[in-house]
């Protein structure tokens, strides 16, 4: 009985099948990369203030001989303090590269540019709506995937395994994206033109699939208030120096430009999430600076590690059938429909013997008389 009680009061992992033989971890494919692909378009200002047409374009890099139809798929942005760089930026190569190596699908975006409102009007509201530009073009280019996938699978990933991340301007994005989802957590200065740029969304393209993504890369990255960060949030992995000048890592203002804009970099956003009990991992460069990456060979270890817990495990509390994180009645109730109706469900099975039975009707009701 003791045992019995330690499996349903633990939250089991049961492996993917596709987390095998150093998948996801180890360098194991050979890769292909599919360069310019436009996953959208939408307005940008030239250097001048003027309105462009500004087409969205990404790099994906695929495992090459991958016989799995259900891959995870990972989305890095650069870093340039949103007025320069681009998805050929050696970090962001490199980080592809070993993550498609490894298994994942990795996707290069590009995103647009403020140049105008950061090199002539640095100011906070001018900020926020670079890095509004860049989180709209991060979620057209998951929705662009999800309607693929959809439509016409050439990817072969899995929707519901899809990650984002990126360094400096890139995490800030990214996380962002992740993290400022409510309307009322938008800064008051951007109500007048919310609608006009599109909301939490934006209209950089493949509007009615879904943006939402499942974990988070942060390289030297930052929230812009670490109140938006709730319980059960989405999980982060964070890379940060300590003595970062240019994205704090902790709570201080962002440098460039003259902005006196503050923002809460890894170590607030790591004290948050462990503080909410959400999975978080932080890795500190001590006594380094806003750069201390060199061939991002660590950082994919480090991060990969951090993702194949939350790729390759399906957590759910053996005899909670309709996963409430209870277990009662009602669950002896559902599983015994489940019995009658000759279907499987991996948490009615109580004794982990590939059936459902009556013998875990048994154990569930003893379960439930000793909680």
């Amino acid at each position: 009985m003791q045992i019995i009680i330690i499996l349903i009061l633990t939250a089991l992992v049961f492996p993917q099948d596709d987390c095998q033989n150093g998948r996801y971890i180890d360098e194991i494919f050979d890769i292909n990369i599919d360069y310019q692909v436009q996953y959208g378009e939408n307005i940008n200002e030239s250097l001048l203030g003027s309105p462009v047409n500004e087409n969205l374009y990404m790099d994906i890099y695929s495992p090459v001989n991958d016989e799995y139809n259900e891959r995870p798929i990972i989305f890095f942005m650069f870093g340039g303090s949103f007025v320069g760089g681009s998805k050929s930026s050696s970090d962001i190569v490199s980080l592809c590269t070993n993550y498609a190596q490894r298994g994942y699908v990795a996707v290069a975006i590009d995103y647009r540019l403020s140049q105008n409102l950061l090199f002539f009007t640095p100011n906070e509201e001018n900020a926020y709506k670079a890095v509004m530009k860049a989180i709209h073009d991060l979620k057209a280019a998951i929705r662009y995937f999800r309607m693929n996938d959809a439509l016409y699978d050439d990817y072969h990933i899995d929707v519901n395994r899809v990650f984002a991340g990126g360094y400096s301007a890139g995490a800030i994005a990214a996380i962002n994206a992740a993290y400022l989802n409510e309307y009322d957590e938008i800064p008051s200065f951007l109500y007048d033109d919310y609608d006009n740029f599109g909301g939490l969304e934006g209209l950089s393209g493949n509007l009615g699939y879904d943006s939402s993504f499942h974990g988070i890369v942060n390289l030297s990255g930052a929230v812009g208030n670490q109140e938006w960060i709730i319980d059960g949030d989405i999980p982060i992995v964070s890379m940060h120096g300590n003595q970062d000048d240019v994205v704090p890592y902790d709570n201080s203002l962002v440098t460039l430009f003259g902005l006196s804009v503050e923002v809460d970099g890894s170590y607030i956003i790591h004290e948050r999430m462990v503080a909410l009990g959400n999975y978080s991992a932080l890795h500190i460069y001590q006594n380094q600076g806003h750069s201390p990456y060199t061939n991002m060979e660590f950082e994919t270890d480090f991060s990969s590690s951090f993702l194949y817990e939350i790729i390759c495990s399906e957590d759910f509390i053996l005899g909670d059938l309709n996963e409430d994180q209870n277990i009662n009645v009602t669950d002896i109730v559902l599983l015994i429909d489940l019995i009658l109706s000759n279907a499987y469900l991996e948490s009615g099975d109580i004794n982990l013997d590939g059936n459902v039975n009556i013998q875990d009707v048994v154990l569930l009701v003893q379960i439930i008389l000793n909680i």
